[in-house]
This record gives C-alpha cells, structure tokens and sequence, in this order.
C-alpha cells in the first residue's frame, strides 16, 4: 500500500513538471523536477528531469542525466524521445533517430512524442504516418504545431520521396564574395538560380533558402505546397509556399532541385536584398565568415576546430552567452540581426538591466510589437569586447514555447561586425574572432 501510494505521488508531481512546461512556467518545473529527483529518484522523475532541462536550455546536462536510462530495458519511452531531442541538438543524428523512432514505436498514442519523432523518419511516408497519428491523438494540442504538422503532411505529400538539394558540385574550397548591404547592416550572397542573380542575406539566425517569389519565379522554379512560418513580427505567422528551383549555384558549389520557401512580401522595400541564406545549405564544410575582407570560405576538414558547441535546435543555431557574472542562456547565433536581441524574461534576471523606450524592430512578419531598448546587461561571449548596450528587448517566450528550449537573445551583427566567423558544421563548434585580434 505504501508503494503504491508512493507511485501515485510520483506520478502526479511528474504531470505538475509537465504541465509546468506546457505553461511555459520552465523555472519553477526546472526546481519541481529537481526536488522530485532528489526525494523520490526513479525512471519517472529522471525523465521529468530530463524534459525540464531541455525546456530551460541545458541541453547537455538532459543528455547526461537522461543517457544512463536510456540504457536500460524498460526505459520510459518520453525518457527516450527526450534524449533523442537532446542528441540531434548536439549534431549526433542517427543516435537521435534511433531514440526518437524506438519512442514512437513503444509509445504510439502519445501526440508528445509522436510530435517529435516524426522529424526523424527515415522516409517522407513514415513521417507523414507519424504526423497523422499525432493529428489524432492531438486534441488539446498547441494549435500552432498542429498548424506546422499539417503544413509539413501537405509538403511530404507534394515530395514524395524525390531527393532534394542534391549536390552537382561540391569543390574541396570555395570563396565567394560577401558583399555589405547598402545602408544597412549585413552581407549577402549571390545565388545564382538558373542564369538569374538573387541577392541573399547571409542569415546564420535562419534554415535554408527563403526568397521572395518573384525573384525565382522564371527562373525554374515551381511551387509545390503551402505552410504557415512563424515569425516574430506582425501577427506572429506569414503565409508562404514551399516549392523547388532546378538548380542554384553559389559560385562552384552546385545543387539540383533545391526546396525554397517562397513569399509574396518584399524583405527589403528597396529591393537590396531577395531574401535569406542560412548556413545548413553549406552543410558539411567548415565555413569562413570574414567580414573584415567580404568573403565566404568554404572549406572540407577533418580536424575539430577551437572555439565552443553550438546547439541545433529546430534549425536555430544557439551559443551560450554570458551576461555579467552571472546568468547565462541560449542565444541564437544571428548575422541577419542588425541589433542584438534580449528576451524580457532573461533581463529580468540580471542586476542593473534597465528596459526603456520603445524600438523599432522588424522582422520577417512585420514589426515586433513590444520591442523596447534595453541597456545595462552586459553580453560577453568568446573573445568579443563585453557590450551592455544597447540592445533591442522583446518577448521570445513563443519562439520558446515552439522550439521547445529557452531562448534567452540573439547575438547579432552589432556585437558581430568586423570579426572572422568560423563555423565548423561537422563537429557543431563556432569561434568568433574580433579584427583587432587577428592583427
């Protein structure tokens, strides 16, 4: 009786965690779920623990404290969801996919797992099986991701399983010219799509391609499906296509059939720029960001880098960043920021941070609403000169909530500009090198 009446407790503060999280109530479920760990440890409070972990944004302490159940026969099938969330945040993909497929096979009425499993699908067909089990199982489910599972069943139904950026040329080293924007502050990229030029912010903040429609549209381009992007500006989400380009060409680096989301709306109102380059198009190389000199190098290498991890959490590239002597959290790594950005929550946390007038911020989406400057917060990361500001100053509780990990700011190119960025995609490590160093 005593057991059982045990069990009952744990059960019931384990759901608390969880519905803690789903409130976005991420400190108090971090310190429930450690308490639980400490007073009644087993499989169900190290999984809770796990989940709180992640959603705060220590990714690799979840893994840690996640991988040794995980080992074991029985694991708690969230137990193993989580750790594999937590794996391909850290760059290690077939250990992720495994986990997150053995969940979904153990536990396939749980919209929580199904959810997150579905992105590791070793077919387009067994993700769209995934979803659709997640879509009926989801009552009660956030209405934005059931929005995106099924703007993502409508994309894997136009693929099927056709490939997808397929390389033609991929050259050992590449340089290509990284030009400023006039009056403005970032680089782009030229892409070439068919015998046409598109200008691309280079955006290290973003995934992929995203392109204004009319500036692919005769150049092979052919639209495919429709999906809702959630964006921090205006009303939160844009409508958009996905579709593919025949081919694209950044200088000897060649690829057929490239996925592109496409919108109607203009990036820029001059027409300096058509749209966004994240890095994942470069996967696999080490990549060279030299402001100072205007260029993008493309390297292969098999040698692991210095600097520090970064973090690939729903295609967000996130750095631990310092603030004082004190708190620190995860800030996406932003060249397409023309100022650094700072969540209200995280400012909150730092002695002396002062919130003040409003600031015009815009993104894609249209202006961010309750954007503020903020001041005395005093950023450190890597070797770059501490700045306390100032900075802009928003909510990013929704970017949270959706990602499924704090996120504390962006690092952008206000703190950024003139350095030498080297990203190494292979082993997930950044370093960030200020011009007056490299003297």
């Amino acid at each position: 009786m005593l057991i059982a009446t045990a069990l009952l407790a744990a059960a019931a503060s384990t759901q608390q965690v969880r519905d803690l999280i789903a409130a976005d109530r991420w400190k108090e479920a971090l310190a429930e779920a450690q308490q639980l760990a400490q007073d009644q440890p087993g499989p169900e409070a190290t999984t809770v623990l796990g989940e709180a972990l992640y959603r705060a944004g220590k990714i690799d302490e979840a893994a840690e404290a996640l991988a040794p159940l995980a080992a074991t026969e029985g694991a708690p099938p969230r137990a193993l969801a989580q750790l594999g969330l937590a794996r391909a945040a850290q760059g290690k993909g077939e250990e992720a996919r495994g986990l997150l497929e053995r969940a979904a096979m153990e536990a396939p009425d749980d919209p929580w797992i199904l959810l997150r499993a579905a992105g590791a699908s070793a077919t387009r067909a067994r993700a769209v099986e995934v979803l659709e089990a997640y879509l009926a199982h989801g009552e009660g489910e956030d209405k934005e991701r059931l929005e995106g599972a099924r703007g993502t069943v409508r994309l894997y139904r136009a693929l099927g399983e056709r490939k997808v950026w397929i390389p033609v040329a991929r050259p050992p080293r590449v340089v290509l010219p990284l030009k400023p924007i006039v009056g403005g502050a970032g680089y782009f990229v030229e892409m070439l799509a068919e015998k046409k030029k598109v200008r691309l912010l280079l955006d290290s903040g973003s995934s992929g391609v995203f392109v204004v429609e009319r500036a692919v549209k005769k150049a092979g381009y052919a639209p495919l499906s429709e999906e809702t992007v959630f964006a921090g500006g205006g009303e939160g989400r844009a409508a958009s296509v996905r579709g593919v380009i025949s081919r694209v060409a950044f200088g000897g680096v060649v690829f057929s059939d490239a996925l592109v989301t496409t919108t109607q709306d203009e990036f820029d109102s001059q027409g300096r720029i058509h749209g966004v380059l994240g890095l994942s198009v470069f996967s696999g190389y080490r990549i060279t960001i030299d402001l100072a000199a205007g260029r993008l190098v493309l390297e292969t290498a098999d040698d692991t880098p210095s600097g520090s991890p970064y973090w690939n959490v729903e295609g967000q590239m996130l750095v631990r960043v310092r603030a004082g002597d004190g708190a620190d959290g995860l800030f996406l790594f932003d060249t397409g920021a023309f100022r650094s950005m700072i969540d209200t929550g995280f400012a909150a946390t730092v002695p002396g941070a002062k919130l003040g007038a409003p600031a015009g911020v815009r993104t894609y989406g249209g202006n961010v609403a309750d954007a503020q400057v903020a001041s005395g917060i005093p950023l450190s990361f890597q070797s770059l000169p501490r700045a306390s500001g100032p900075f802009n100053a928003s909510s990013l509780s929704k970017r949270s909530r959706l990602g499924g990990v704090e996120v504390s700011g962006f690092l952008g190119m206000d703190l950024l500009a003139a350095c030498t960025i080297v990203v190494d995609t292979r082993s997930q490590r950044v370093e960030v090198t200020p011009a007056a160093r490299r003297r």
